[in-house]
């Protein structure tokens, strides 16, 4: 998004920004516009106000030139600031106080030599990222700086929709998602739009997401946050079937990848359903096997990860569980497009 109070910079995976709770100066960064969180289960409408794979990015005019971007949070909470691919030394806290960072091309990548592989961005792309928990607000932007220029981004948009899974809950940092993960491997830019515990396939988001075309791949994890009881199986195959077949119908020469559920305590514990986990993945194996889009593929994510790659909650993957889901993606993504 390009905002005409920040002409200098570029807010990444941020669809409109309004005045902050915690300050009204500042601007909050929400992923989806007002007009479609309205339409949404409350549990998603506040989840698209936190800045899961956000980034304020920007390109200092020249190497030396100092750019000062100042920030808060509704409450204290960690920012990194990578250049390109080069990820920080250590996380920067902010909180509700407005913190102004002073930026510039670190000394050692200005000195980079030619021909050195520096990964999907151009070193000189200053991209803060945020965690996921708490919203942020942008308040000013000083200094000789610009958007990024497309041939300093990637070439192509990986959009990711599911639970909090997909946000990246219990990865020890944002890079370390599985959607970041699987767009490193595959040189994507990743657009997140997971949900944490409110991935209930509202149709006003799938009806949002089909009218995008700022994306050229997308997975859908769907959704053990549709497993708790609130829903039956046959609500979710309901569900799935509307939100799956409208996207592919509107994008109809993009690959969308639909991702049962992991295995979670459901599947690994003695009091588990596995009866509940079996039939919510073979409701969606019927929504893709059944669908007239011929641009529909399914995993399965029992094959992504294994028990040993959760968490001690034996719902969200830890750190290798997220390396191992990313990995499995990219090798299913090179099957269908290389």
């Amino acid at each position: 998004m390009k905002s005409t109070r920040f002409p200098s910079i570029t807010l990444h995976n941020v669809e409109e920004t309004a005045s902050a709770d915690w300050d009204a100066d500042g601007r909050r960064l929400y992923r989806v516009p007002k007009s479609i969180r309205s339409e949404l289960n409350d549990g998603a409408r506040e989840r698209m106000g936190h800045p899961t794979g956000c980034e304020v990015r920007f390109c200092p005019k020249r190497q030396d030139s100092e750019v000062e971007i100042t920030l808060s949070a509704a409450e204290p909470t960690q920012i990194r600031v990578f250049w390109g691919s080069f990820q920080p030394t250590k996380p920067i806290t902010i909180n509700s106080t407005p913190t102004t960072l002073t930026l510039r091309v670190p000394e050692r990548l200005q000195e980079l030599s030619e021909g050195v592989e520096t990964g999907r961005f151009d070193q000189n792309v200053c991209r803060i990222l945020f965690e996921r928990i708490v919203p942020v607000a942008l308040h000013d932007v000083i200094g000789d700086c610009r958007p990024p220029q497309p041939e300093e981004l990637p070439d192509s948009r990986y959009l990711a929709y599911g639970t909090s899974i997909t946000e990246g809950a219990k990865a020890s940092s944002p890079h370390l998602s599985y959607v970041s993960q699987l767009a490193r491997r595959r040189g994507y830019d990743a657009l997140n739009l997971g949900t944490s515990g409110s991935a209930y396939l509202d149709a006003a988001l799938a009806e949002y997401i089909a009218d995008r075309d700022d994306w050229d791949i997308a997975t859908l994890g769907l959704s053990v946050n549709m497993t708790t009881g609130e829903f039956s199986t046959q609500e979710f195959h309901q569900r799935a079937e509307y939100f799956v077949n409208t996207i592919a119908d509107a994008h109809p020469h993009k690959q969308i990848v639909c991702v049962t559920l992991f295995p979670y305590y459901a599947d690994i514990t003695e009091t588990g359903d596995t009866d509940l986990a079996s039939a919510f993945r073979e409701a969606l194996r019927t929504v893709v096997s059944e669908s007239p889009q011929n641009n529909l593929s399914l995993v399965e994510g029992t094959n992504l990860l294994t028990g040993s790659g959760l968490t001690w909650d034996l719902l969200h993957p830890s750190d290798a569980g997220m390396d191992s889901i990313g990995n499995g993606l990219a090798s299913h993504f090179a099957t269908i497009l290389d």
